[in-house]
């Protein structure tokens, strides 16, 4: 006999807002202005602050902005200007391949660094190899003929300049989408033009075509919203698509039993795997020929024992079975799709490589633009809502729900990521100093967890400074990310210690764990390190009681001179403690 399903409870009335008054509301008001002055200008709270610079040139082409529009970029420049990391300044500077109008430069909005039409590469007054810390490519356009000097792609000269800007450290971001969508920008690129398909594949045969627009085999992310069936504008509602992450680990520590994805899908709240989606992606990839030159050097160099650093898809999305759209959307009915996965990000960690610049690749710009974040304008070429039954979210895109609002904060979550980390080295190292300088005076670690601060280093227990080291790595893990966190004490650990074992995106350390040949971890050397960066961070808040006027070269070097002694007191003390109970257990054994 069926059982009926027990009924769901009826939600509770929301109880109404009080009456606040109205000097209530302006204390509401003025504590938001407040959080958002916080957010987006700590120096004005704390006047000892200070931001590394980061000179990001954002460069599009063809039919694609930095406007207000649905194929602008208006959204993601924002949030690169007002939501970076509280340590970084992204100062932008916007480039278009052709002469666009002000609107689509973004010409109302302020705390642009500079804005320039007709972008060349070759032209020095534009770019020079030096002059930016990373460069951002959205690409639509597959063919630049017709154009001065330039054909398929780039000039020669064009591609030269951004070769020599990748080989000093610089980052590149490179995205299009299907098909040869964004093959003009990037598609003759250097190690770019290997991590991503900038054409059809494996075939132009519309049936098997991965990176096609309407054939079954097409990278179809959309997932169904809140109307009924498949449409075109599902890409603009508030349900994001999901991702697979690939997972990393190491051997020894907590570490063990962590899985960490790469530090561009590793958020502040959490694993980023949500995407917005769409009916067509492209696709990243593993290069096919790693054997590559460009201007005489080794297109995917070795690191210094060896080891080749080879691109890596990072992050995939999902096609359902059975994909369609409606005929009426703006490009037409597609065929069902086949269920599969592919690429939707690629890195290149050039760091390892002697100082090379860092790369990601992405598989459409449509993860970036208005129409796939924002919503839909009424009246523009997505609009769908002459269908009865159009789900109103696709005004609003994520904006619509809480549960939109939460995958947009992952999203830009992920391109404030980027940003950071395709950062040059010397961006990097300006980056881990300030942490020192953030974790000791804004969340005053010592005094949450010693009763005096003045008592010397070397009277202080290692559970003590153990627990400082701990607390601090959670603090910023909670700012920041735990990926980042884990950077952190991989870079300012080195000095000290072998770190392959600390670092799971090394690659000696992923081979030795797909061999399965792992040192035994029979003693953890993390509660060392924690000891050893809890007496750090006391003996920097000794030789700093009070936060400076300014933090400048001086105080700088001063900071590290104490976080040195501190950190090799640390360390002396963890490996003896560690070294009497490796003694202990031995004598245990015996017995």
């Amino acid at each position: 006999m069926a059982t009926k399903s027990p009924k769901a409870a009826k939600p509770k009335p929301a109880l109404p807002l009080p009456d606040l008054g109205i000097g209530h509301r302006e204390l509401l008001e003025l504590n938001l202005k407040r959080r958002l002055d916080f957010l987006r200008t700590p120096e004005l709270f704390y006047h000892w602050w200070r931001r590394c610079t980061v000179k990001v040139l954002l460069v599009t082409d063809g039919s694609l902005n930095f406007g207000e529009g649905d194929f602008g970029l208006s959204t993601f420049v924002r949030t690169m200007k007002n939501e970076a990391p509280g340590r970084v300044r992204f100062e932008m500077t916007l480039a278009h391949i052709r002469n666009v109008s002000d609107p689509e430069m973004l010409a109302s909005e302020s705390g642009i660094a500079n804005r320039i039409k007709s972008f060349r590469f070759d032209n020095a007054t534009h770019f020079t190899p030096e002059m930016y810390d990373q460069i951002w490519l959205f690409g639509i356009e597959t063919s630049y003929a017709g154009m001065p000097g330039r054909s398929t792609f780039l000039a020669p000269a064009e591609i030269g300049a951004i070769h020599a800007h990748m080989q000093r450290g610089g980052g590149v971001f490179a995205t299009g989408d299907h098909g040869f969508l964004g093959n003009a920008l990037s598609g003759g690129l250097p190690r770019v033009r290997g991590m991503r398909y900038w054409g059809d594949f494996p075939s132009s045969d519309n049936n098997l075509n991965q990176v096609s627009m309407t054939g079954p085999r097409r990278n179809d992310s959309n997932q169904e919203g809140h109307d009924a069936g498949m449409s075109f504008s599902d890409q603009s509602d508030d349900v994001p698509q999901p991702l697979d992450l690939l997972l990393y680990s190491s051997y020894a520590g907590f570490l063990r039993s962590a899985r960490y994805p790469h530090p561009v899908m590793c958020g502040r709240m959490g694993r980023i795997d949500v995407f917005p989606d769409h009916p067509h992606e492209g696709e990243c990839r593993v290069p096919p020929d790693l054997t590559q030159s460009f201007g005489g050097a080794v297109e995917y160099p070795t690191d210094g024992g060896g080891t080749q650093i080879v691109p890596e898809v990072v992050a995939w999305g999902r096609v359902r079975a059975g994909n369609t759209t409606r005929p009426t959307g703006p490009n037409g009915m597609k065929v069902p799709t086949v269920a599969q996965t592919f690429g939707v990000v690629g890195a290149y960690d050039g760091h390892r490589a002697g100082g090379k610049g860092r790369v990601i690749c992405d598989s459409t710009w449509h993860h970036f633009i208005n129409v796939n974040l924002i919503g839909v304008l009424e009246g523009g070429i997505f609009d769908e809502f002459s269908i009865p039954g159009e789900d109103p979210s696709k005004h609003n895109g994520f904006l619509s729900s809480a549960s939109g609002l939460a995958a947009l904060s992952k999203i830009k979550n992920y391109y404030t990521n980027v940003g950071v980390w395709i950062s040059p080295p010397a961006r990097h190292a300006c980056f881990n100093r300030l942490v020192w300088w953030e974790i000791v005076f804004t969340d005053r670690l010592i005094e949450a967890t010693l009763t005096s601060p003045e008592i010397p280093l070397e009277r202080i227990p290692a559970s003590t400074l153990m627990h400082i080291g701990i607390h601090a790595r959670d603090v910023f893990g909670r700012r920041a990310s735990q990926c980042q966190t884990l950077e952190w004490l991989i870079d300012w650990s080195r000095r000290f210690i072998e770190v392959a074992w600390l670092d799971p995106w090394d690659p000696i350390t992923r081979v030795q764990l797909e061999k399965g040949d792992p040192p035994l971890p029979v003693v953890d050397p993390m509660p060392m390190v924690d000891v050893a960066l809890g007496a750090a961070l006391v003996s920097m808040r000794q030789q700093f009681p009070f936060p400076p006027e300014k933090i400048g070269d001086k105080q700088d070097e001063a900071a590290l001179k104490a976080i040195t002694r501190g950190a090799e007191h640390g360390m002396r003390l963890g490996a003896k403690l560690t070294l009497d109970q490796c003694k202990s257990f031995s004598t245990v054994l015996r017995q």
